[in-house]
Protein backbone atom coordinates (compact mmCIF):
# COMPACT_ATOMS: atom_id res chain seq x y z
CA UNK A 1 0.00 0.00 0.00
CA UNK A 2 1.51 3.38 -1.03
CA UNK A 3 1.40 6.58 1.01
CA UNK A 4 -1.59 8.05 -0.83
CA UNK A 5 -3.66 4.91 -0.41
CA UNK A 6 -2.74 4.85 3.29
CA UNK A 7 -3.90 8.44 3.75
CA UNK A 8 -7.03 7.82 1.72
CA UNK A 9 -7.92 4.81 3.86
CA UNK A 10 -8.98 7.18 6.64
CA UNK A 11 -12.04 7.83 4.48
CA UNK A 12 -12.93 4.85 2.35
CA UNK A 13 -11.41 1.39 2.03
CA UNK A 14 -13.63 0.29 -0.82
CA UNK A 15 -11.94 2.08 -3.72
CA UNK A 16 -8.30 2.34 -4.70
CA UNK A 17 -7.19 5.61 -6.39
CA UNK A 18 -6.43 5.41 -10.08
CA UNK A 19 -2.91 5.65 -11.45
CA UNK A 20 -3.72 9.09 -12.86
CA UNK A 21 -5.00 10.30 -9.49
CA UNK A 22 -1.85 9.07 -7.77
CA UNK A 23 0.31 10.84 -10.33
CA UNK A 24 -1.63 14.05 -9.84
CA UNK A 25 -1.38 13.87 -6.06
CA UNK A 26 2.32 13.08 -6.02
CA UNK A 27 3.18 15.74 -8.59
CA UNK A 28 1.29 18.45 -6.73
CA UNK A 29 2.75 17.38 -3.39
CA UNK A 30 6.34 17.33 -4.67
CA UNK A 31 5.87 20.72 -6.28
CA UNK A 32 4.46 22.16 -3.06
CA UNK A 33 7.29 20.81 -0.92
CA UNK A 34 9.91 22.06 -3.38
CA UNK A 35 8.53 25.54 -3.94
CA UNK A 36 6.27 26.12 -0.94
CA UNK A 37 3.76 27.75 -3.29
CA UNK A 38 0.32 26.93 -4.71
CA UNK A 39 0.23 24.65 -7.76
CA UNK A 40 -2.22 24.02 -10.57
CA UNK A 41 -4.31 21.48 -8.71
CA UNK A 42 -6.68 20.79 -11.57
CA UNK A 43 -4.18 20.59 -14.43
CA UNK A 44 -4.32 17.57 -16.72
CA UNK A 45 -1.54 15.15 -15.82
CA UNK A 46 0.28 13.16 -18.46
CA UNK A 47 3.73 11.88 -19.26
CA UNK A 48 4.93 15.36 -20.24
CA UNK A 49 3.32 17.21 -17.32
CA UNK A 50 5.62 19.38 -15.21
CA UNK A 51 4.71 21.42 -12.18
CA UNK A 52 6.98 24.47 -11.99
CA UNK A 53 6.83 26.45 -8.74
CA UNK A 54 6.91 30.23 -8.92
CA UNK A 55 10.11 31.86 -7.74
CA UNK A 56 9.92 33.32 -4.29
CA UNK A 57 12.21 34.48 -1.55
CA UNK A 58 12.61 31.87 1.14
CA UNK A 59 12.25 33.05 4.69
CA UNK A 60 14.60 31.99 7.45
CA UNK A 61 12.75 29.83 9.90
CA UNK A 62 13.27 29.88 13.63
CA UNK A 63 12.75 27.27 16.30
CA UNK A 64 9.97 29.38 17.80
CA UNK A 65 7.45 28.35 15.11
CA UNK A 66 8.88 25.03 14.05
CA UNK A 67 5.93 23.15 15.53
CA UNK A 68 3.47 25.26 13.53
CA UNK A 69 5.49 24.62 10.39
CA UNK A 70 5.16 20.85 10.79
CA UNK A 71 1.42 21.13 11.40
CA UNK A 72 1.04 23.44 8.44
CA UNK A 73 3.01 21.09 6.19
CA UNK A 74 0.82 18.19 7.26
CA UNK A 75 -2.28 20.22 6.45
CA UNK A 76 -0.89 21.06 3.01
CA UNK A 77 -0.18 17.37 2.35
CA UNK A 78 -3.72 16.39 3.30
CA UNK A 79 -5.28 19.20 1.26
CA UNK A 80 -3.22 18.50 -1.84
CA UNK A 81 -3.68 14.74 -1.75
CA UNK A 82 -7.39 15.03 -0.98
CA UNK A 83 -8.06 17.48 -3.77
CA UNK A 84 -6.11 15.53 -6.37
CA UNK A 85 -7.15 12.01 -5.38
CA UNK A 86 -10.64 12.50 -3.95
CA UNK A 87 -11.80 15.54 -5.92
CA UNK A 88 -13.87 18.51 -4.79
CA UNK A 89 -16.80 16.32 -3.76
CA UNK A 90 -14.58 13.72 -2.11
CA UNK A 91 -14.82 15.02 1.44
CA UNK A 92 -18.60 15.04 1.48
CA UNK A 93 -18.89 11.34 2.30
CA UNK A 94 -21.22 9.36 0.09
CA UNK A 95 -24.29 7.19 -0.11
CA UNK A 96 -25.17 4.62 2.52
CA UNK A 97 -23.04 1.51 1.77
CA UNK A 98 -25.91 -0.73 0.63
CA UNK A 99 -27.19 1.97 -1.73
CA UNK A 100 -23.71 2.65 -3.08
CA UNK A 101 -23.23 -1.06 -3.73
CA UNK A 102 -26.60 -1.36 -5.50
CA UNK A 103 -25.87 1.69 -7.66
CA UNK A 104 -22.45 0.42 -8.69
CA UNK A 105 -23.91 -3.01 -9.51
CA UNK A 106 -26.63 -1.37 -11.61
CA UNK A 107 -23.96 0.69 -13.35
CA UNK A 108 -22.04 -2.46 -14.26
CA UNK A 109 -25.26 -4.08 -15.54
CA UNK A 110 -26.15 -1.02 -17.62
CA UNK A 111 -22.86 -1.30 -19.50
CA UNK A 112 -23.52 -4.99 -20.28
CA UNK A 113 -27.06 -4.43 -21.59
CA UNK A 114 -27.02 -2.65 -24.95
CA UNK A 115 -29.31 0.27 -25.76
CA UNK A 116 -32.20 -0.32 -28.20
CA UNK A 117 -30.95 -0.37 -31.79
CA UNK A 118 -32.81 2.19 -33.88
CA UNK A 119 -32.55 1.40 -37.58
CA UNK A 120 -32.78 3.84 -40.50
CA UNK A 121 -36.21 5.46 -40.64
CA UNK A 122 -37.15 4.14 -37.20
CA UNK A 123 -37.73 6.00 -33.94
CA UNK A 124 -36.83 5.48 -30.33
CA UNK A 125 -40.21 5.70 -28.57
CA UNK A 126 -40.10 6.93 -24.97
CA UNK A 127 -43.38 6.89 -23.07
CA UNK A 128 -43.72 8.57 -19.68
CA UNK A 129 -46.74 7.88 -17.48
CA UNK A 130 -47.08 9.59 -14.17
CA UNK A 131 -48.95 11.42 -11.48
CA UNK A 132 -48.37 14.82 -9.89
CA UNK A 133 -49.96 16.82 -7.09
CA UNK A 134 -52.24 19.71 -8.00
CA UNK A 135 -52.80 22.24 -5.22
CA UNK A 136 -55.21 25.18 -5.22
CA UNK A 137 -58.30 26.60 -3.54
CA UNK A 138 -62.03 26.02 -4.03
CA UNK A 139 -64.35 28.40 -5.85
CA UNK A 140 -66.58 28.43 -2.77
CA UNK A 141 -63.74 30.07 -0.82
CA UNK A 142 -62.90 32.66 -3.49
CA UNK A 143 -65.04 35.53 -2.14
CA UNK A 144 -63.76 35.10 1.42
CA UNK A 145 -60.14 34.91 0.28
CA UNK A 146 -60.56 38.12 -1.75
CA UNK A 147 -62.22 39.86 1.20
CA UNK A 148 -59.28 38.87 3.42
CA UNK A 149 -56.74 40.45 1.10
CA UNK A 150 -56.36 37.75 -1.55
CA UNK A 151 -53.73 35.67 0.23
CA UNK A 152 -54.44 31.95 0.20
CA UNK A 153 -53.69 30.52 3.63
CA UNK A 154 -52.49 26.94 4.20
CA UNK A 155 -55.91 26.11 5.64
CA UNK A 156 -57.47 27.16 2.31
CA UNK A 157 -55.31 24.86 0.23
CA UNK A 158 -56.72 21.64 -1.15
CA UNK A 159 -54.95 19.02 -3.24
CA UNK A 160 -55.54 16.21 -5.69
CA UNK A 161 -53.31 13.87 -7.66
CA UNK A 162 -53.61 14.12 -11.43
CA UNK A 163 -52.39 11.80 -14.15
CA UNK A 164 -50.04 12.83 -16.93
CA UNK A 165 -48.64 11.18 -20.06
CA UNK A 166 -46.05 12.08 -22.62
CA UNK A 167 -44.73 10.43 -25.78
CA UNK A 168 -41.35 11.21 -27.30
CA UNK A 169 -40.25 9.95 -30.72
CA UNK A 170 -36.53 10.33 -31.41
CA UNK A 171 -35.51 9.63 -35.04
CA UNK A 172 -32.56 7.41 -35.91
CA UNK A 173 -31.10 10.42 -37.67
CA UNK A 174 -31.24 12.87 -34.78
CA UNK A 175 -31.00 15.81 -37.15
CA UNK A 176 -34.56 14.97 -38.29
CA UNK A 177 -37.64 16.20 -36.42
CA UNK A 178 -38.27 14.92 -32.91
CA UNK A 179 -41.95 14.46 -32.06
CA UNK A 180 -43.37 15.19 -28.58
CA UNK A 181 -46.96 14.50 -27.56
CA UNK A 182 -48.52 15.58 -24.27
CA UNK A 183 -51.92 14.29 -23.21
CA UNK A 184 -54.56 16.10 -21.17
CA UNK A 185 -54.17 15.63 -17.43
CA UNK A 186 -57.06 14.17 -15.43
CA UNK A 187 -57.70 13.83 -11.66
CA UNK A 188 -56.69 10.41 -10.40
CA UNK A 189 -56.87 10.55 -6.59
CA UNK A 190 -58.63 12.71 -3.99
CA UNK A 191 -58.31 13.20 -0.24
CA UNK A 192 -61.72 13.82 1.28
CA UNK A 193 -64.83 15.86 0.35
CA UNK A 194 -63.04 19.18 -0.28
CA UNK A 195 -60.52 17.42 -2.48
CA UNK A 196 -63.34 15.75 -4.41
CA UNK A 197 -64.93 19.12 -5.13
CA UNK A 198 -61.58 20.51 -6.21
CA UNK A 199 -61.08 17.53 -8.54
CA UNK A 200 -64.39 18.32 -10.25
CA UNK A 201 -63.47 21.99 -10.65
CA UNK A 202 -60.05 20.93 -11.99
CA UNK A 203 -61.57 18.53 -14.52
CA UNK A 204 -64.14 21.11 -15.67
CA UNK A 205 -61.41 23.65 -16.31
CA UNK A 206 -59.11 21.19 -18.07
CA UNK A 207 -61.81 19.72 -20.28
CA UNK A 208 -62.79 23.16 -21.54
CA UNK A 209 -59.75 22.98 -23.80
CA UNK A 210 -58.20 20.32 -26.02
CA UNK A 211 -54.85 19.90 -24.33
CA UNK A 212 -53.72 16.85 -26.31
CA UNK A 213 -50.84 18.50 -28.14
CA UNK A 214 -48.25 17.36 -30.66
CA UNK A 215 -45.04 19.32 -31.22
CA UNK A 216 -42.11 18.87 -33.58
CA UNK A 217 -38.55 19.95 -32.91
CA UNK A 218 -36.19 19.84 -35.92
CA UNK A 219 -32.96 18.25 -34.81
CA UNK A 220 -34.32 18.07 -31.29
CA UNK A 221 -33.82 21.83 -30.84
CA UNK A 222 -36.48 23.90 -29.10
CA UNK A 223 -37.53 27.39 -30.26
CA UNK A 224 -35.38 28.79 -27.45
CA UNK A 225 -32.29 27.16 -28.93
CA UNK A 226 -31.80 24.45 -26.31
CA UNK A 227 -31.92 20.71 -26.80
CA UNK A 228 -35.21 18.95 -26.14
CA UNK A 229 -34.70 16.64 -23.18
CA UNK A 230 -31.12 15.98 -22.19
CA UNK A 231 -29.60 17.56 -19.11
CA UNK A 232 -29.89 21.00 -17.53
CA UNK A 233 -27.00 23.29 -18.32
CA UNK A 234 -27.75 26.58 -16.63
CA UNK A 235 -30.86 28.09 -18.20
CA UNK A 236 -30.76 25.80 -21.22
CA UNK A 237 -30.48 22.06 -21.91
CA UNK A 238 -28.06 19.88 -23.84
CA UNK A 239 -27.86 16.32 -25.18
CA UNK A 240 -24.08 16.48 -25.60
CA UNK A 241 -23.46 13.71 -23.10
CA UNK A 242 -19.88 13.32 -24.37
CA UNK A 243 -19.09 16.74 -22.89
CA UNK A 244 -19.53 15.40 -19.34
CA UNK A 245 -17.06 13.26 -17.36
CA UNK A 246 -17.63 9.56 -16.89
CA UNK A 247 -15.68 9.22 -13.64
CA UNK A 248 -18.07 9.61 -10.67
CA UNK A 249 -16.33 12.31 -8.66
CA UNK A 250 -15.51 14.64 -11.56
CA UNK A 251 -19.06 14.13 -12.85
CA UNK A 252 -20.59 14.97 -9.47
CA UNK A 253 -18.36 18.05 -9.22
CA UNK A 254 -19.61 19.14 -12.63
CA UNK A 255 -23.23 18.59 -11.58
CA UNK A 256 -22.66 20.75 -8.49
CA UNK A 257 -21.18 23.41 -10.75
CA UNK A 258 -24.07 23.29 -13.23
CA UNK A 259 -26.63 23.59 -10.45
CA UNK A 260 -24.98 26.55 -8.76
CA UNK A 261 -27.04 27.66 -5.75
CA UNK A 262 -30.35 26.27 -6.98
CA UNK A 263 -32.47 23.89 -4.96
CA UNK A 264 -33.02 23.42 -1.23
CA UNK A 265 -29.60 21.81 -0.75
CA UNK A 266 -26.58 21.13 -2.92
CA UNK A 267 -26.78 17.36 -2.54
CA UNK A 268 -30.54 17.23 -2.97
CA UNK A 269 -30.34 19.29 -6.13
CA UNK A 270 -27.57 17.05 -7.48
CA UNK A 271 -29.80 14.00 -7.05
CA UNK A 272 -32.69 15.88 -8.65
CA UNK A 273 -30.43 16.75 -11.62
CA UNK A 274 -29.50 13.09 -12.05
CA UNK A 275 -33.13 11.95 -11.88
CA UNK A 276 -34.32 14.66 -14.28
CA UNK A 277 -31.62 13.67 -16.76
CA UNK A 278 -32.51 9.98 -16.58
CA UNK A 279 -36.21 10.71 -16.83
CA UNK A 280 -36.10 11.61 -20.53
CA UNK A 281 -35.24 8.01 -21.40
CA UNK A 282 -32.62 8.92 -24.01
CA UNK A 283 -29.47 8.69 -21.88
CA UNK A 284 -26.94 6.25 -23.45
CA UNK A 285 -25.96 3.24 -21.33
CA UNK A 286 -22.42 4.40 -20.55
CA UNK A 287 -23.61 7.75 -19.24
CA UNK A 288 -26.50 6.14 -17.37
CA UNK A 289 -23.89 4.01 -15.60
CA UNK A 290 -21.84 7.13 -14.83
CA UNK A 291 -24.90 8.83 -13.32
CA UNK A 292 -25.56 5.83 -11.06
CA UNK A 293 -21.98 5.92 -9.82
CA UNK A 294 -22.15 9.67 -9.27
CA UNK A 295 -25.33 9.19 -7.22
CA UNK A 296 -23.36 6.74 -5.06
CA UNK A 297 -21.12 9.66 -4.06
CA UNK A 298 -23.98 11.86 -2.75
CA UNK A 299 -24.32 11.99 1.05
CA UNK A 300 -27.65 10.83 2.43
CA UNK A 301 -28.58 8.59 -0.50
CA UNK A 302 -29.99 5.27 0.71
CA UNK A 303 -32.17 2.31 -0.30
CA UNK A 304 -35.74 3.23 0.60
CA UNK A 305 -37.51 0.16 -0.79
CA UNK A 306 -35.95 -3.05 -2.11
CA UNK A 307 -39.20 -4.08 -3.85
CA UNK A 308 -40.61 -0.86 -5.33
CA UNK A 309 -43.29 -1.22 -8.00
CA UNK A 310 -43.95 1.63 -10.40
CA UNK A 311 -46.58 1.32 -13.12
CA UNK A 312 -46.20 -2.48 -13.14
CA UNK A 313 -42.39 -2.61 -13.09
CA UNK A 314 -40.46 -3.60 -9.96
CA UNK A 315 -36.99 -2.55 -8.89
CA UNK A 316 -34.98 -1.01 -6.09
CA UNK A 317 -35.93 2.46 -4.87
CA UNK A 318 -32.97 4.64 -3.98
CA UNK A 319 -33.50 8.10 -2.58
CA UNK A 320 -32.63 10.90 -0.23
CA UNK A 321 -34.56 12.88 2.38
CA UNK A 322 -34.62 16.62 1.75
CA UNK A 323 -34.85 17.92 5.30
CA UNK A 324 -35.80 21.47 4.28
CA UNK A 325 -39.16 20.24 2.97
CA UNK A 326 -39.22 16.82 4.70
CA UNK A 327 -39.76 15.26 1.27
CA UNK A 328 -38.08 12.12 0.00
CA UNK A 329 -37.00 12.01 -3.64
CA UNK A 330 -36.48 8.50 -5.02
CA UNK A 331 -35.64 6.81 -8.28
CA UNK A 332 -36.25 3.17 -9.15
CA UNK A 333 -33.83 1.02 -11.13
CA UNK A 334 -33.80 -2.58 -12.28
CA UNK A 335 -30.74 -4.09 -10.56
CA UNK A 336 -30.51 -6.90 -13.11
CA UNK A 337 -30.29 -4.72 -16.21
CA UNK A 338 -29.39 -1.28 -14.86
CA UNK A 339 -32.50 0.08 -16.58
CA UNK A 340 -34.04 3.25 -15.20
CA UNK A 341 -37.70 2.55 -14.29
CA UNK A 342 -38.81 5.91 -12.96
CA UNK A 343 -39.00 8.26 -9.99
CA UNK A 344 -41.34 9.17 -7.16
CA UNK A 345 -41.68 11.78 -4.40
CA UNK A 346 -43.01 11.17 -0.89
CA UNK A 347 -44.15 13.82 1.59
CA UNK A 348 -43.38 12.87 5.17
CA UNK A 349 -45.38 15.73 6.72
CA UNK A 350 -48.36 15.94 4.38
CA UNK A 351 -49.92 19.18 3.12
CA UNK A 352 -53.18 20.57 1.72
CA UNK A 353 -55.10 17.55 2.97
CA UNK A 354 -52.57 15.00 1.64
CA UNK A 355 -51.70 12.58 4.48
CA UNK A 356 -48.10 12.11 5.65
CA UNK A 357 -46.27 9.32 3.84
CA UNK A 358 -48.20 9.80 0.59
CA UNK A 359 -46.51 9.43 -2.80
CA UNK A 360 -47.30 12.87 -4.21
CA UNK A 361 -45.84 12.27 -7.64
CA UNK A 362 -44.28 9.59 -9.79
CA UNK A 363 -43.14 9.06 -13.35
CA UNK A 364 -42.54 5.72 -15.07
CA UNK A 365 -40.45 5.51 -18.24
CA UNK A 366 -40.62 2.80 -20.91
CA UNK A 367 -38.70 2.67 -24.19
CA UNK A 368 -39.07 0.73 -27.43
CA UNK A 369 -38.32 1.06 -31.14
CA UNK A 370 -41.14 1.91 -33.56
CA UNK A 371 -41.32 2.17 -37.33
CA UNK A 372 -42.82 5.67 -37.53
CA UNK A 373 -43.90 8.72 -35.55
CA UNK A 374 -47.52 9.92 -35.37
CA UNK A 375 -48.75 13.02 -37.16
CA UNK A 376 -51.39 13.92 -34.55
CA UNK A 377 -52.17 13.40 -30.88
CA UNK A 378 -54.80 10.69 -31.42
CA UNK A 379 -52.72 8.25 -29.35
CA UNK A 380 -53.86 10.16 -26.24
CA UNK A 381 -57.31 8.65 -26.73
CA UNK A 382 -55.98 5.14 -26.30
Amino acid sequence: MDELTLLRSTRDLTREPSREALMRGRAALVSQIDGELPVALFAEVGEQTAFTPLKTRRRRRTVAWAGFSVLGAASVVVALVATNVLGVAGWNGGAEPAAASALRSAAAAAIQVSDPVVGPGQYLFVRTDGVYAGVGSLEEDADRIRAEGGDVQPSDEVAILASTRGELYVPADRSDAWVWITCTSQPSQTFGPRSERYAQEYADAINTYDLDIIRRFPGGITPGGGSFGGYAEGITTSIDYDALPREPRPLLDRIYELNGNSGQSRDGQALEWIISTLQWGIVPADFRAALYKAAAEIPGVEITDDQATLDGSTGIAIGRLETASNTRQEFIIDPETGQYIGERRVTLDGYAGIPPGTVTGWTAVTTSVVASAPTDAASCDG
